[in-house]
């Protein structure tokens, strides 16, 4: 790719010395555009709480070795984009965290808006329970929401457990590295690396050349669930990483779900300690994940919470309509109702009962309303 703004605006004043993340972020803020700090005179500079040794930096920010080198190492690099929080594909999730990328390098395929994202973490170290309870939890949440993401962290143990586990299973899948894009670490994940960028993307904040250092890990731990609506931890001691990112994610206001374990389990210790302290929503299914993450799903894709006034009848005809979906909507005629009670109502599982109300949404015919109950749209009518 060839770099222009504003993507190449934030590149060089991320590489500046003492300029952060949030001093960007609050200069993007002010100015509408990052890209118009260069017509800004110091004392203006001066006034936003920049350091008088930082914007003497700054006219010289595109000139500096490091930013050409970056330049060219990003311009020759195959498949691979340069986002920055103005870009028009930048993840809408990771907007709204309070430390947002200066610049995200991206190699495959983003989510957006309608997709659900489950950030899936844990022990490093793990068993054969958490491999297993991972790879069924992700099973079920493909058979559920197809078009589901999967976001780890490419490490040993479960992040890797996750990522093949969403592959197989035709999930597409977000690494996000805790290092630049040019060092896959752990290394015998390379060939998976490869995999996820045909089937997803590999993502990292740091420069293309950057190792991935110990303290770069809880960095990268924000993003995963930042990018995600929600954060399952399904094997994790109470040492563990992976309780990093499931704070990151009550945090940044993310539904946080746990797989308990066995009491004395101390692979487990950590999801039982999130379970306890009302920290994070005990688990058994991806049923119970979808309970909370579709209503998130349908607000942060710009669906009402509630319908507008009816300005003209949609007519469903009878025969078109399955005996659930009648059952369904005649019961919401009646009002509002949450899954359990329309489980008992057509006599259908909630994992059954799920994909045919994310149908159902999807035409338009019923909402989702805060704490994961439904509403029929008034305006619509069966008719025989």
């Amino acid at each position: 790719m060839v770099l222009e703004s504003p993507e190449k605006d934030w590149l060089a004043l991320s590489l500046v010395t003492g300029v952060g993340t949030q001093t960007l972020q609050k200069l993007s803020e002010t100015f509408g555009s990052l890209s118009k700090i260069w017509q800004k005179s110091s004392d203006q500079l001066l006034q936003l709480g920049l350091r008088k040794d930082v914007i003497k930096l700054l006219p010289k920010a595109m000139d500096v070795r490091s930013f050409q080198m970056e330049k060219r190492l990003i311009e020759s690099s195959p498949n691979l984009h340069l986002l920055c929080p103005e870009s028009e594909v930048f993840p809408t999730n990771l907007l709204q965290i309070h430390s947002v990328p200066s610049v995200l390098y991206v190699k495959g395929e983003l989510p957006n808006a309608h997709n659900l994202c489950l950030g899936v973490v844990g022990s490093r170290s793990c068993t054969s329970y958490g491999r297993d309870q991972t790879k069924r939890l992700v099973n079920e949440l493909a058979e559920l929401v197809p078009d589901a993401f999967v976001i780890s962290g490419l490490a040993r143990g479960i992040d890797t457990v996750a990522h093949e586990a969403a592959l197989e299973a035709g999930l597409r899948t977000i690494a996000v590295l805790a290092g630049g894009l040019q060092h896959i670490y752990p290394p015998e994940n390379e060939n998976l690396a490869d995999r996820i960028c045909q089937q997803g993307a590999l993502i990292s904040e740091f420069p293309l050349a950057t190792k991935p250092v110990s303290h770069n890990f809880p960095i990268r731990n924000r993003v995963i669930s930042g990018i995600s609506q929600g954060v399952l931890v399904t094997e994790a001691s109470v040492k563990s990483g992976a309780l990093i990112t499931a704070k990151f994610g009550q945090e940044q206001n993310r539904e946080v779900f746990a797989v308990p374990g066995r009491i004395d389990s101390h692979p487990s210790s950590g999801c039982n300690q999130l379970i306890s302290r009302n920290q994070a929503k005990l688990i058994t299914s991806a049923t119970d994940i979808l309970e909370d993450l579709l209503p998130t799903i349908s607000n942060k894709a710009g669906i009402q919470l509630s319908f507008p006034e009816p300005s003209k009848q949609i007519q469903l005809s009878k025969s078109d309509l399955s005996d659930q979906q009648i059952m369904i909507l005649n019961s919401l005629n009646e009002g509002a109702k949450d899954l359990d009670n329309l489980s008992l109502i057509t006599e259908e599982g909630p994992q059954q009962l799920l994909p045919l109300l994310l149908e159902m949404e999807l035409q338009e015919w019923i909402k989702v309303l805060p704490g994961g109950h439904y509403e029929i749209n008034p305006s619509i009518e069966i008719v025989t």
